[in-house]
């Protein structure tokens, strides 16, 4: 299988574990994922990950409502990198990370 296909299929095969989904490679959506991975360690209210699906428009789309109401002022410096970084990411390939992003959150216990 080629780079190619392996991209393609990470967004048409299926899984059920999120951590299996996790090791998957991930060319388009490498910021996105750390950004996840360092959210898995907030809670619900300080998570920069739920903050990324609100401004992208991800968490209104699906769900019809932003996921986070609060001050964006309570992000450390280490959580506003690993969003700045996947909001470019974003603005470079939306279509592609948005496609990993619905891959994603199809997972079981995500």
């Amino acid at each position: 299988m080629t780079e190619q296909e392996k991209g393609n299929a990470m967004t048409t095969q299926t899984t059920t574990d999120v951590w299996e989904f996790l090791e998957r490679p991930n060319r388009y959506a490498q910021e996105a994922q750390d950004l996840y991975s360092w959210g898995l360690n907030c809670n619900r209210d300080s998570n920069p990950f739920t903050v990324y699906l609100d401004l992208i428009g991800w968490s209104r789309e699906n769900y019809g409502s932003d996921l986070v109401i609060r001050d964006l002022g309570s992000l450390g410096y280490m959580e506003l990198g690993y969003l700045a970084d996947a909001l470019t990411e974003y603005a470079d390939n939306p279509r592609e990370v948005t496609e990993w992003l619905d891959a994603l959150m199809a997972c079981e216990g995500v």
